[in-house]
């Protein structure tokens, strides 16, 4: 639950960060996406990851122009990391500058719908909620829509649509990343001092945030397209997949052992606590018994 009453009655400050490495052909179709928002308190703050091509100077220059000067004010900055760090790092040190009462996050070859923040932010309030995120489509590098033909976007869409089949979100958090990138959250700063930082994880780190998230409030599926996920190339989810593999087994072990030891926050939450039988027959049908009984 929202715990600050502003951000219920009111229209709350947004801060977007952005990580970027390496997008240059990208990163003004996505500031544009974020410019073109109808929702205006917006703030963002761009995070250049010490990129070897040398293109950070590039993003620099661009959130200068009147375009994003006129659309933002004061509110939109950049930094530059002197070495590379992660992702995980960009965003923590993003989020720990940021000005607004809700922060989202935006991958720097990605793209938002025009009205996600204004339908997420409203529905975020009618039901009270700390963390939310949409329904994903995906595009390729010339902004072509590949949800339907690209083998890991039709995954993606697969994931998604079995959320319903469900007793709770939270059960299809577990049982997959149904959040699909870091770039699809939207949540209060309040949460995010609870739940703590992004973890180091190179594949997983919007997974792993995801199901600590859980252990404290329930998040919120909104069945929108609101949230373009860019195929290009080598994206860092498919070239990394045998650590896929190795991180997702890791984060899912430290939530069962969480849920194992005592009952959570969040009184919905998929454990033992909250679901008796059905925790267990939920393992079972996801082929998870074994995982859940090897974590301490």
């Amino acid at each position: 639950m929202i715990e600050n009453n502003s951000l219920v009655s009111s229209e709350p400050l947004l801060s977007v960060i952005v990580p970027y490495y390496k997008h240059q052909i990208f990163i003004e179709r996505c500031l544009d996406s974020i410019a073109n928002q109808t929702y205006q308190k917006i703030e963002v703050i761009v995070i250049d990851d010490c990129s070897p091509d040398g293109s950070g100077s590039f993003v620099e220059q661009l959130v200068k122009q009147d375009k994003y000067r006129q659309r933002f004010g004061n509110l939109i900055t950049f930094e530059s990391f002197k070495k590379n760090c992660g992702a995980h790092v960009a965003i923590n040190y993003g989020i720990n500058k940021a000005r607004g009462d809700l922060i989202s996050i935006i991958n720097s070859d990605d793209k938002y719908h025009s009205y996600r923040f204004k339908i997420m932010i409203a529905e975020m309030q009618k039901h009270r909620s700390e963390i939310a995120f949409s329904k994903v489509r995906s595009i390729d590098e010339n902004d072509n829509d590949v949800t339907e033909s690209h083998p890991t976007a039709l995954n993606f869409r697969e994931i998604q649509n079995k959320v319903s089949n469900y007793p709770t979100v939270g059960f299809a958090c577990v049982a997959s990343n149904i959040a699909i990138s870091t770039g699809n959250f939207v949540f209060t700063k309040t949460l995010y001092n609870k739940v703590g930082e992004f973890l180091s994880y190179r594949y997983c780190h919007d997974w792993d945030f995801l199901l600590r998230a859980l252990l404290i409030v329930e998040p919120l599926f909104v069945e929108e397209d609101l949230y373009f996920y860019r195929f290009h190339g080598k994206n860092t989810f498919e070239s990394v997949q045998n650590l896929a593999v190795e991180e997702s087994r890791m984060i899912l072990q430290n939530y069962f052992s969480k849920v194992k030891s005592k009952p959570t926050l969040n009184d919905i939450a998929p454990s033992p606590f909250n679901w008796s039988r059905y925790f267990e027959l939920f393992l079972q049908l996801i082929n998870y018994q074994s995982m859940y009984n090897l974590s301490t």
